[in-house]
């Protein structure tokens, strides 16, 4: 994956069909409304994992396909059934309505890109 980093905080991340200059600040923000209530932003798990480093585990198109249907994806693919089969309180992420808009999936990334 490519990522070239602009002015302003803003991250161009090649997301398939998407040509949307990602917002890291609108996508803190929104991690802020509705993630952080399960996660936190480094390696420590909450109610789901620690997400620090899962750009550096996940590319962007897995971390797309995640974030836009969590149980799809937990039935497809090995690395999400492990991390839902290894969650203490055996819970799945839900489908969220916000994680359908592809402008609002990129900003997330963006932003979740950024945790160490």
């Amino acid at each position: 994956m490519k990522f070239a980093l602009l002015a302003g905080g803003v991250l161009l991340a090649n997301i398939p069909h998407m040509t949307y200059a990602a917002s890291i600040e609108a996508g803190k923000a929104m991690f802020g409304q509705i993630c952080s209530y399960c996660h936190y932003t480094n390696y420590d798990e909450k109610f789901g994992p620690g997400l620090a480093g899962i750009g550096d585990r996940r590319d962007v198109a897995w971390l797309n396909m995640f974030l836009q249907n969590p149980k799809a994806m937990i039935r497809n693919d090995g690395y999400a059934k492990n991390l839902q089969e290894n969650n203490a309180y055996n819970l799945v992420m839900p489908t969220f309505p916000e994680m359908q808009d592809e402008t609002k999936r990129a900003d997330i990334i963006a932003y979740l890109k950024t945790l160490e």
